[in-house]
């Protein structure tokens, strides 16, 4: 799963962030960066009730920050609020698998599991396997976007804090504060770990969307589409066109980053001004920042990104291909298939839901049967790229905390690696 982002709350936590930034609070996460020799990473302990009361005892740093991010987030919402919104999200969740799905596709749960049951057992080994290496990818973006992490520490990573986005209610938050906590366990320090974050989320918006377009345009190339979805594709098109291109102009200088972030500022308060609110001047503040904190990290290393970036969604997409084809699906071709996954993935952004989840596989399954699948094929297949994508991950996740728990060798103290020079 992507590196998980804070939840959605629109709210104002101080005068110069907002909950809905992609990034976390620099201060909140800085400000531990001049102690990080006082808090001792490098020392062993035997045993998870060890590393608990060395956390305890001796503050340390990436705990702290991983508590205050969490602290931030239970803050923006009352207890009352976050109750409502657990039980809204588990009502809709089991609406969705009980109700909606049953009936919408006239099927029987069982007819789906008789679809599961016939998967070859080394088929599916094989699909393991393959789901690994999606993974694998995943970890080339976070080692790129973070020097020195290695692959194994970023497969961690990325299993420990997916797990909590897919189960907590607060997910995102604690996602985030899962990879400050372990991160700085690791030597690196909290801008470092920042500056990963950030990209890591802006090249998964391109990747979100450069994906359906690609798709679409295919399904248009190939006659599979429709007068509406050409046109689909041609404006998307244009607008990640005019995202890659703003942002290469951000990277080219200073002085082009402020005249995009003017322009962006002007755009955005002619629309606040339509809807009757105050204008705002912090945007073009924002892309500088933006800029300078991760200007040099982009330059010498966006081919890198690019390119691992691209392999994880390759490969997740023929990993749902590879799904479909295992349980009988027919009637479908490739092409379709990818286009249901990208679908998918702007799925999964629903907030009400963590990932998604209920959305995805009713939306999903509902254009493979447009597409002309049968309702049971196209509900197993759904199921089965989601236990890969979403379900699996859970107890992966707690594989990854144990890991670093008892990973002793792994240990250094936050900062240490914050000197060495990006290879």
């Amino acid at each position: 799963m992507d590196e998980p982002v804070p939840d959605d709350d629109h709210r104002t936590v101080d005068e110069h962030r907002t909950v809905d930034d992609p990034s976390p609070d620099p201060a909140a996460v800085d400000r531990h960066a001049g102690d990080a020799h006082a808090y001792p990473f490098g020392e062993s302990f035997e045993d998870l009730d060890g590393l608990e009361h060395l956390a305890e005892q001796e503050g340390i740093g990436g705990l702290k920050v991983a508590a205050e991010l969490i602290e931030d987030e239970l803050r923006a919402k009352s207890v009352t609020r976050r109750l409502v919104e657990l039980a809204v999200s588990l009502g809709i969740t089991a609406f969705i698998f009980v109700r909606l799905i049953p009936q919408f596709f006239d099927l029987e749960y069982a007819d789906v599991w008789t679809r599961l049951s016939t998967i070859n057992p080394g088929l599916l080994l094989f699909l393991v396997a393959f789901w690994m290496f999606t993974m694998w990818c995943y970890a080339g973006v976070l080692a790129a976007t973070l020097p020195h992490l290695l692959r194994v520490q970023a497969m961690v990573l990325n299993f420990s804090g997916s797990a909590l986005a897919n189960i907590v209610p607060f997910g995102g938050a604690a996602g985030v504060g899962a990879t400050y906590a372990q991160a700085m366990s690791w030597g690196f320090d909290a801008p470092s770990i920042t500056l990963s974050i950030i990209v890591t989320g802006v090249w998964n918006v391109f990747a979100k969307l450069g994906m359906p377009i690609l798709v679409l345009v295919a399904l248009v190339i190939t006659g599979e589409s429709t007068k509406g979805l050409g046109i689909a594709a041609f404006v998307g098109f244009a607008i990640l066109v005019a995202a890659v291109t703003g942002l290469a102009l951000v990277f080219k200088s200073e002085g082009l980053a402020r005249s995009v972030g003017g322009g962006l500022q002007r755009t955005m308060n002619a629309g606040r001004r339509l809807l009757r609110r105050p204008a705002t001047d912090r945007l073009t503040t924002r892309v500088m920042e933006f800029r300078h904190r991760t200007v040099g990290l982009v330059r010498s290393r966006w081919l890198r990104i690019t390119v691992w970036m691209v392999l994880y969604k390759t490969s997740q997409a023929l990993l749902s291909l590879l799904c479909a084809r295992a349980v009988g699906l027919d009637g479908v071709t490739s092409i379709q298939i990818f286009a249901v996954y990208t679908f998918g993935e702007l799925l999964s952004t629903i907030p009400f839901t963590p990932s998604g989840v209920g959305f995805v596989e009713a939306g999903s399954a509902q254009l493979l049967v447009t597409f002309g699948a049968s309702a049971d094929a196209a509900v197993a297949a759904v199921a089965l790229y989601r236990a890969f994508t979403y379900l699996f991950e859970i107890p992966l996740g707690g594989v990854g905390w144990l890991t670093w728990a008892t990973r002793r060798s792994w240990r250094r103290p936050p900062g240490s690696r914050a000197a060495e020079p990006a290879s």
